[in-house]
């Protein structure tokens, strides 16, 4: 789990430099059978936070970035990329966002459980010790797949 953890705190500071909402660049494809594409860098502004997950396992990557304002989730679906408002959560005790939350356009719906825990030496963040992140599509497509990650602000 620590080489994960490392890992997601390399894809985090990566992720924090500029101040933009947008990636410069496109998702990239997995080959793994999962249908979220590799998100790209994802930028924080300042006094923003953002939850980064990624698939948990030997090949992570990162598959979806979410933040409080504007409630959102921003994932890598079929080549492009897909943000999600949030239509329901439950309050996490860490950094304003949430634990339990539901993200969707109507058409892809994400649905997030995960178990953040706070760390020493992690200020104003938490580490995603597991979770699970489920996809599901209005024509019945969905899947489940097991994330880790963290919550950083910048």
């Amino acid at each position: 789990m620590m080489r994960g953890v490392a890992f997601g705190l390399m894809l985090l500071l990566a992720g924090c430099g500029g101040g933009g909402a947008r990636p410069a660049t496109a998702p990239l494809a997995a080959d793994d059978g999962i249908p979220l594409n590799t998100l790209p860098r994802q930028n924080l502004a300042a006094g923003q936070c953002g939850l980064f997950l990624w698939k948990a396992g030997n090949e992570a990557r990162l598959v979806l970035m979410a933040q409080v304002q504007p409630a959102m989730a921003r994932i890598a679906l079929d080549g492009r990329l897909v943000d999600l408002p949030r239509i329901n959560a439950q309050a996490g005790d860490t950094g304003g966002l949430f634990a339990d939350a539901i993200y969707s356009d109507g058409g892809t719906t994400v649905a997030l459980n995960i178990r953040l825990e706070q760390r020493s030496g992690l200020e104003g963040g938490a580490v995603v010790t597991d979770g699970t992140l489920r996809l599901d599509r209005a024509n019945g497509d969905g899947f489940v797949m097991p994330v880790a990650g963290l919550l950083a602000c910048r």
